[in-house]
């Protein structure tokens, strides 16, 4: 396996773990019913997705750079082919 694949199974136990504790210190804080319910609603997914994102990113990346790869072999292909049908300029 490679490295951005075991940092992708990690994302969501690193989430996971952010959410709680986010979630936890909100608990723990004196604030009005209202903004406490709002605040464990938005800000531990918040946390948590960015979390995850950071062991997310690196996969990301290295599937935008096969695709990149994969199009610009074609486009080669493509303009090989073009040249090829043209045939000899003359």
């Amino acid at each position: 396996m490679s490295r951005s694949t075991i940092l992708a199974l990690l994302a969501l136990p690193a989430g996971a773990i952010g959410y709680f504790v986010t979630a936890s210190i909100l608990s723990g804080m004196a604030l009005p019913d209202g903004a406490r319910d709002l605040l464990l609603l938005i800000v531990p997914l918040f946390v948590a997705g960015l979390c995850m994102a950071v062991l997310l990113l690196p996969r990301f990346d290295e599937m935008a750079k096969r695709d990149l790869a994969t199009i610009r072999a074609q486009r080669a292909a493509e303009s090989e082919a073009a040249t090829d049908e043209d045939g000899p300029a003359g």
